[in-house]
């Protein structure tokens, strides 16, 4: 589907954004809005829900955890987790 065809899962933010530049990973339309949405509000991924994020993008849940799944994670948790990271900043694994 749009996964990343088993490459390593990205494990910084920039790498979720150098896959979307590479063109590694095409987002199709509410995909491409979530994954904008992300980009631009980290904060609100790794602190907030699947359906709040599915609410500020006028998207359904789903379409939420399928981001996720495209970018090689295996679930939601993982994804968010990865923000979480990216908030706390370099050296706070």
């Amino acid at each position: 589907m749009f996964d990343i065809d088993g490459s390593a899962r990205p494990t910084t933010i920039q790498d979720l954004k150098g896959l979307v530049l590479s063109k590694a990973v095409v987002l199709p339309g509410q995909l491409e809005r979530v994954a904008r949405f992300a980009f631009e509000r980290p904060e609100d991924v790794a602190l907030g829900t699947i359906q709040s994020i599915s609410t500020s993008c006028k998207v359904s849940p789903r379409t939420v955890m399928r981001l996720a799944y495209a970018f090689g994670f295996d679930s939601f948790r993982e994804f968010k987790v990865l923000f979480q990271t990216h908030l706390r900043g370099p050296g706070s694994d």
